[in-house]
Order: structure tokens, then C-alpha cells, then sequence
């Protein structure tokens, strides 16, 4: 019944898009992130809970400063109780909101497009999100080293970096704290191999992220059953050690829904997405 259902509407909203043709600046595309991109920019309530994840995060660093024997890295093995604090921060959507990037694809029509992302990362338009600076800023005054780990290329750190600095983030002048993806060799889209970079020299307090690659191995490009076995088995760091920003428009989460497959059209993601929804029948 539900499968007819959604063939109708799919029928339907084709036909709409044909009779509008190009005064659509949707182009035929199937919009289903308008919701979550206007709550992250318009919603007090998103604010709110941004706010109050950094506030928590505050509590938590203090704690962790107390006790040298506190960690959030998995990856820090060796005795780490002398060496000197850090955290480590994910960028976009947990530093760095570009929901405006992501309203600008809902116009082109589409899920991704490496030009749109390149140009607006060279714009340096990102904005803060709630309550991060002022975070990062204090556990600056604490004396705790601020390291950034991004999925973002390389070739976009001195644009980070400004975006970052034009915030008023903390970016240390005298150690690489931008660590993007692909810098070294071995340093692809699993964070691993750089929270073990850091976990050599410094004692990591805290993992704020909004994504779980942000604080573990094993969640990136598997199912969702897989991810969830993964992070339950780390459930004591939650909101300890781990702090997660929300980030309803994009995410590892959505990509376990298509259960790894590639090149699906946007009306097949689309599929896969409403055939996915719990109606308890």
C-alpha cells in the first residue's frame, strides 16, 4: 500500500516538473533537505541545542583538565597522562555552518556538485555555528591546544583557514592545527590516522563532531546496523568524552541508508529514503 502510494506521488510530482519545465530552479530535482536546511538556519531551536552542546562541552573540558588520566581518543594507547591537553574539532556543520551552500544545491537541483562546493569554500561565507567560538576561545584561555580535523581537501586549507581566522576561531601560529584530508599520505577521509597524529604528542580531552568518523573508525561507508554495533560499544563516551553537533542535512547516516551502493539517480536515493520510514503497520 505504501510502495502504490509513493509510486502516485513520484508519478505526480514528474508530471509537475514537466509542466513547469525551466521556470523550475528545482530542474526536475527531488527536494528533501528544504526542512532540515531552514531548522539549522531559522529555528531558535537549533540554536539552542547547539548552544547547549558547547555549554556542556565547557563542563566536560574542565573535568578532563582535573585528570590526567582522561582521554577521548580510542587511538591514544601509549601513557599519555604528561602530555599536554588538546581537543580535537571537526569543521563543517561542527565549527563552520554551510547550510547556505546546501540551499544553494536545493536550487541547482541537485544532491552534490564539486564546483558549487569549491566556490563557496573560496568565498569564505561560512558562518559560526552557535556557540563554538566562544567554546573553542575558552579552551584556548585553559591553555588546551585547538586542532582542527576535516574531510576537507587540502587544496582548501589557506580558505579554511581565513574563514576560521574571520571567525575568531584560535588557530595556533606555531603548530599545524588544520589538519585536512589528504595532507600527508596517509591521511584519507577515516580520521584515524590523524587523531593518532595528535594522540602522539598531546592528552585528547575532548571529540566534538557531527558525524561518528568524527570519534571512531569503523561507522564511514557501512550499513546503519554496522555503525550502531560500532558506537554501542563506546556508549560510555557519549556526551562524556564525545560531544555531537546536530546535523540533519547531510551525513554518514544517510549514506548507510543506500547501503553503500553508487550512482544512484536523485529519484532513486529518494526511493530508498521513503520506502525507509517506520510507519509501525
Amino acid at each position: 500500500m505504501i510502495k502504490q502510494r509513493f509510486q502516485i506521488l513520484i508519478a505526480v510530482f514528474f508530471m509537475v516538473i514537466t509542466a513547469v519545465g525551466c521556470a523550475s530552479k528545482r530542474a526536475g530535482h527531488i527536494p528533501d533537505k528544504l526542512n532540515s536546511i531552514l531548522w539549522v538556519q531559522s529555528s531558535t531551536e537549533y540554536q539552542m541545542v547547539a548552544t547547549q552542546s558547547y555549554l556542556l562541552a565547557k563542563v566536560l573540558l574542565d573535568r578532563g583538565l582535573e585528570d590526567n588520566n582522561w582521554t577521548a581518543a580510542v587511538e591514544q594507547l601509549e601513557d599519555y597522562s604528561q602530555l599536554p591537553p588538546a581537543i580535537i574539532v571537526d569543521v563543517d556543520e561542527t565549527v563552520l555552518d554551510n547550510s547556505a551552500y546546501y540551499a544553494r544545491l536545493e536550487y541547482a537541483g541537485t544532491y552534490w556538485d564539486d564546483d558549487l562546493w569549491n566556490n563557496w569554500v573560496l568565498e569564505v561565507y561560512a558562518s559560526a555555528v552557535p556557540g563554538s567560538v566562544e567554546f573553542l576561545q575558552y579552551a584556548q584561555s585553559k591553555g588546551v591546544m585547538v586542532f582542527y580535523v576535516t574531510n576537507r581537501s587540502h587544496e582548501h586549507e589557506k580558505a579554511t583557514r581565513s574563514n576560521l581566522l574571520s571567525l575568531g576561531f584560535p588557530i595556533s601560529d606555531q603548530v599545524d592545527t588544520l589538519l585536512t584530508r589528504r595532507e600527508k599520505r596517509n591521511w584519507n577521509s577515516d580520521k584515524t590516522s590523524r587523531r593518532s597524529f595528535v594522540a602522539e604528542q598531546y592528552r585528547i580531552i575532548l571529540l566534538v563532531g557531527d558525524d561518528a568518523n568524527d570519534f571512531v573508525t569503523g561507522t564511514k561507508n557501512v550499513s546503519s546496523e554496522l555503525r550502531k554495533e560500532v558506537l554501542d560499544k563506546y556508549q560510555e563516551y557519549w556526551g562524556e568524552k564525545w560531544i555531537v553537533i546536530p546535523n540533519p542535512i547531510y551525513g554518514g547516516w544517510e549514506f548507510a541508508l543506500y547501503n553503500s551502493k553508487s550512482g544512484l539517480s536523485d529519484a532513486q536515493k529518494f526511493e530508498i529514503k521513503f520506502e525507509g520510514m517506520d510507519t509501525l503497520e
